[in-house]
This record gives C-alpha cells, structure tokens and sequence, in this order.
C-alpha cells in the first residue's frame, strides 16, 4: 500500500492522506517509493527543527555548558524534535490503515444496509472534502505562529532562564529559530492530528444517524460494531507522541524548575484518564443505537425463549409417561434450551457503548511508555531496565 492520496480517495485514508501541506509534501519526494518518502519526511523535520538549534546553539557555546540549561540537557528539545515529530509523521501510516478498514468494514459487514449507502458514502465523501479544504490548515498556520510568538515575546515565558533558548529577557539566534520555526511546525502537527481526530469523529455521528443492521446476537456485544471499539487502537501512535510532548515537559519541570515527580504524578494521571475519554468520546454517538438494538433483541428474544420453554413443558414435564426413557439420552431438545438460555444471556449483557477493553489497555499502554523517563529523573535509567529484565525473566 502505497501512501498516496490518489488510491485512498473513497475511504478513511483521505482523511490522514489529505489537505495542501500533505498534498505539497507528496509532490516534493514524489519520485520516492513510499517507505523512502516517509524516510525523507522525517529527515527533514529533524533537520529544520532540530539541527539549526544544535548549530546555533554550538556557535554560542551553549551546547554543554556556558548557561543553567544548555541545549543537550534540555529534554524538550530532544523529546520533542526528535521523537515526537517523528513519531506523529509516521503515525500517518497506523491511522490511515484503520480508517481506511473501518470504513470498509462497515459496508463488507453489511452493518450498513443497501438503502443507507448512498448517505454512508455522502458522509464520508463530505469529510474528505472538509478535510481537502485550504481554509482549515491556514488557520492552523496562522495559530502555530501566532502562538510561540505571543507567549515567548509578548509574555515573555521563561524570562529570567539562563538557557540555549534566552539570556533574560534576551532571546538568543537558537530561540529565534525555535520560537519563529521548530514550534510552529510542532504545533502544526499537534493541531492537524487533532483536526483529523475532529473529522473522523464527525463522520461516526453521521453514521450513528443512519438506520444501521445490528445483530444483537453478535459475539461481540455490540451488535456487530465492535471493530469501531477496536479501532481506537488506530490512534495509539499518535497519543504515544501527545504524551512524549507533555513527558518532555514535565522532565524540564522536574530537571530544571525544582518540580517533583511525585507532585506531577496527578498531571500523568490526568493526561491518560484525559486521553481515553477523548478518544471514546465519539463512540457515544452510537450508544442509543446499541441500546435500542438490546432492548429490542430482549423482547424479540425473550418472547422466543418463552414460546420454546412452553413448548419444552408440554412434551417433557406436563405428559413425560408419554417420552420413552432412551428418548431423553442425547436430546437436541435439552442442548438446545441450554443454548437459547445462553443467547438471551449474551444479548442481557450487551455493552451499551462501544468499549474494548483490550483496545483500552493498549492505549493506556501508549500512553503510559513515553512517561518512563521521568523516573529516570530519580531512578538511574539502567537500574529501571535491570528491574524490568528481572520481571521478565
């Protein structure tokens, strides 16, 4: 598979796989294969953001000492330059996959019946061309710049810090460069990746509005949904990277600001609990649809199960001198109440949202690894890689 909008244009993957910067990226290394492409993507990131900052930061002698905070052990500029950026460029490749099977999968499983899908395609085909827009990005550029500006020159944050980045209230080349480009292409990725998070999550409303087939009966209690529950799993990369910027932050709180890992443990508690919400939110679109799909397959079912248990009662219990004895070894009558009782069970305990706890538990997962280095800041990094060598073996 090809990372090319042109063979994604009738599903999820337009929606990662879209809009003019990517549009202008793709016609840059054009001629590359996919994978040496997203190899290139990456380089250049680091080398816009990051290498400048090392270059500037070594022509001041700024780069291991001179200052309170010199460049090489400022854990932002490394956590976010280098792994962050990264990690969200190629987190295009997870996303655009599970969009794109997800939206497949609604049809394939014919959860969308025929009548619907004109209205299924309608809603994705808006999203794609909302997505395609100019006007979205440009605001998002005008917000990435505006942002680092106002808050490092016109509030002045980290006035007084003695650092790579600024004197005081001085503001050294190395800042220039990261306050004019490295932030703003950080933000702009952070913002997209929300922007195309916002867009999906618009197109599942619409597709919760539609008059969806769902089989109560399904092994997955959720009326046959359950690869939308699952599918959350898809954004894991890219919540991986938020919680790499936010980690970065809190070691530079820790390293560099008198912070304490134990006063930012509520932060990391906050961000995870915070993440998980955010990412299942837009499955609640279809928790009326999965309720009256239970409620339904309750009534429908139950008046089966007592057609059959009245029907069991009369030949088995109200005249059993009637049933020869070697009649009841083996009976599909006895299996087959055992199993109806089983199904009624199953749709009773119908999850009433689309919820996956395997899928939460990678998420959390995701979320939580970026965090390890912030012990580090207490706990030598080697003796956490002993303990958990000791754990597994």
């Amino acid at each position: 598979m090809t990372d090319s909008p042109a063979d994604s244009n009738s599903d999820g993957r337009a929606l990662v796989w879209g809009g003019p910067t990517y549009r202008w990226g793709a016609r840059l290394a054009g001629r590359y294969s996919g994978s040496t492409r997203r190899f290139l993507r990456v380089a250049l990131l680091i080398t816009v953001t990051w290498v400048p900052l090392l270059v500037l930061s070594a022509n001041s002698g700024r780069v291991l000492g001179g200052v309170t905070v010199p460049f090489l052990r400022d854990p932002e500029a490394f956590g976010r330059f280098l792994f962050v950026l990264p990690v969200l460029e190629l987190a295009q490749i997870a996303v655009a996959l599970s969009l794109s099977v997800q939206t497949r999968q609604f049809i394939e499983s014919g959860v969308i019946p025929v009548r619907e899908q004109p209205r299924f395609k309608a809603a994705l085909v808006g999203a794609i061309r909302v997505r395609a827009a100019a006007l979205p990005e440009g605001v998002m550029l005008v917000l990435c710049f505006a942002l680092p500006i106002f808050t490092r020159i016109g509030l002045g944050y980290s006035t007084g810090d003695s650092s790579w980045e600024r004197l005081g209230p001085t503001i050294t080349l190395a800042g220039w460069w990261h306050t004019l480009i490295s932030l703003p292409i950080m933000y702009f990725f952070l913002l997209r990746w929300i922007w195309v998070f916002a867009l999906w999550s618009w197109f599942l409303f619409r597709v919760s509005r539609l008059d969806l087939e769902l089989t109560p009966t399904h092994p997955d209690r959720t009326g046959g949904l359950g690869f939308v529950g699952w599918g959350a799993v898809g954004f894991a990369t890219v919540l991986m990277a938020f919680s790499a910027f936010f980690s970065a932050g809190f070691a530079d709180e820790i390293l560099h600001r008198s912070g304490s890992l134990d006063s930012l443990k509520y932060h990391v508690a906050i961000f995870v609990v915070g993440g998980l919400v955010m990412l299942h939110i837009p499955l609640l679109a279809f928790s009326g649809l999965l309720s009256r799909c239970r409620f339904k397959g309750l009534l429908e079912f139950g008046a089966l199960v007592w057609r059959y248990d009245r029907a069991f009662e009369a030949k088995w219990l109200i005249k059993p001198s009637e049933v020869k004895a070697e009649n009841m070894l083996g009976s599909p009558d006895i299996q087959a109440l055992a199993s109806i009782a089983e199904c009624y069970d199953h749709i009773d305990r119908m999850w009433p949202i689309l919820f996956d706890p395997k899928a939460v538990a990678v998420l959390v997962v995701a979320a939580l690894i970026p965090m390890i280095p912030l012990l580090a800041t207490k706990v030598p990094l080697g003796e956490i890689f002993m303990k958990l060598g000791e754990m597994l073996v």
